[in-house]
């Protein structure tokens, strides 16, 4: 299927840009776990890839993280993508994903870009 690399195939590009953190964990720490979960974020892409074989852009994320390190909640803050079904997967997606507790005890909100190309 169309997306999904292979000999003589272009292979998706899934690329994380600078985050905006607002809070007290660190970016650095953020953005290893994130690199840690860039194949749900590589799934959510292949998926848009099959309906279209051309769709890129840049989808951004915003997450909250609670006081525990939970993904409280975790939205599409901005897409560049025709089918909104990729980002709202990305989205879904963080929702599982797990941070260390905040160090304040605060939550923490995260804008964090990913720019997606066919390759």
């Amino acid at each position: 299927g169309a997306g999904f690399g292979g000999r003589g195939m272009r292979v998706p590009q899934v690329r994380q840009a600078k985050a905006t953190v607002t809070g007290s964990l660190d970016g650095v720490i953020i953005r290893r776990i994130v690199r840690a979960h860039i194949g749900e974020v590589r799934h959510c892409y292949n998926q848009g890839l099959i309906s279209d074989p051309s769709l890129s852009g840049r989808v951004v994320i915003q997450f909250v993280i609670d006081a525990l390190g939970n993904v409280a909640a975790a939205m599409v803050a901005k897409t560049e993508l025709p089918d909104p079904e990729v980002g709202k997967c990305i989205a879904e997606a963080a929702k599982r994903w797990r941070f260390p507790k905040a160090e304040s005890g605060n939550k923490v909100i995260v804008h964090y870009p990913f720019v997606l190309s066919p390759g």
